[in-house]
């Protein structure tokens, strides 16, 4: 019976024993000797894969002692590579590398990087990885929304109001393209109060990091405002003031042609000057806060020009998918026709649906 407890323990000892040999061993500067197994070592770091403590980043500097029980490929400060295993030298501060011509002394200072041998080297992964991002961030995302609200009445007072946006995106590193539908339409007592629809697209391509050129067509029709068309073409530059993932500040300049035809058969044509401004900020993962503001007085008679506001609040009701938005949009025309008022206020509170993200 003695005998055989001597057996299994010798048996048991043994297995330890190889356990521990096929792992890779590091020891540091401060008496430490870690266990586990080597992943990689590059930029003046050593990464580790233990079982107890999970992975560890190591500083290379602070590395006095490297054993391996499997071949790597070690790269030196001269920039000579070899494959093969690690083991403790002759000298304290030495150790042996044991390839297929032979046994190598070498320093551990004087290692810069190591992998498993058959993979790529920690410079050409990273290199592909980024290279890889690159790739994919480059790619367009295309987002489109759909965005609706209205208000209905009847009794003393038959009314209806219906308002209605699509907006369709798509966005790379590089540049920018929207495309925007819009329609608003009133009815009181039967009788039509509201009747507008706009359209239009925008195109910007970074030139730099911040700077960007852009070009942009809108139209627009108001039977209110007894315009049958209104179309502005222009073509500037702009800045990004801010430009982060929760917080975004943008400007632009240029300059454009304005042309405005009326149900009377009067027509206008100017040259006018393109500001712009949008804003953006996510003041909080429920709520977020967006501006823009477009003003384009004629070049040669700065009195005539327009101005357009919108401000709004966006509610996430249902994830990123179904939104609230709360909103006011100013118009301002300088010199509208005869009998109109100069100023245009709408306020409102619309759901948008998010159809692709």
């Amino acid at each position: 019976m003695a005998r055989t407890w001597i057996v299994v323990l010798s048996v048991g000892l043994w297995l330890a024993a190889a356990t521990t040999a096929r792992a890779d061993v590091v020891a540091t500067s401060d008496g430490s000797r870690l266990v586990g197994t080597i992943e990689r070592m590059a930029e003046g770091k050593l990464v580790l894969l233990s079982e107890i403590a999970g992975r560890l980043e190591i500083d290379a500097a602070k590395i006095t002692a490297i054993e391996t029980d499997r071949a790597l490929t070690i790269e030196f400060t001269s920039g000579d590579r070899l494959i093969g295993t690690i083991a403790a030298g002759d000298q304290p501060d030495g150790s042996v590398m044991r390839t297929a011509l032979g046994e190598v002394p070498i320093t551990v200072a004087n290692i810069t990087a190591m992998w498993p041998q058959g993979e790529e080297s920690p410079e050409i992964a990273a290199l592909q990885k980024k290279v890889e991002q690159s790739a994919e961030a480059a790619k367009p995302q295309w987002t489109a929304s759909l965005e609706a609200g209205g208000l209905f009445t009847e009794g003393n007072t038959d009314r209806l109001e219906a308002r209605g946006r699509f907006d369709l995106r798509r966005k790379t590193d590089d540049d920018l393209l929207e495309f925007f539908l819009a329609a608003q339409y009133g009815e009181q007592d039967d009788e039509r109060t509201t009747n507008e629809y706009r359209g239009g697209v925008n195109y910007e391509n970074l030139i730099s990091e911040r700077w960007y050129w852009y070009t942009r067509l809108e139209l627009e029709f108001d039977e209110f405002e007894n315009l049958d068309l209104r179309s502005t073409a222009a073509a500037g530059v702009g800045y990004y003031w801010l430009k982060k993932p929760d917080h975004e500040l943008k400007s632009r300049v240029g300059f454009g042609y304005r042309h405005e035809s009326y149900d009377n058969g009067q027509s206008q044509d100017d040259a006018v000057v393109d500001l712009g401004l949008d804003y953006r900020l996510d003041l909080a993962s429920w709520l977020q806060f967006t501006h823009s503001a477009d003003y384009s007085p004629d070049i040669e008679d700065y009195g005539n020009y327009r101005l357009d506001l919108d401000t709004a609040l966006l509610v996430p009701l249902k994830g990123d998918i179904v939104k609230l938005k709360l909103g006011m949009r100013n118009e301002y025309n300088s010199r509208p026709q005869p009998g109109l008022d100069r100023l245009d206020n709408t306020y409102y509170a619309n759901i948008v649906l998010e159809l692709v993200r």
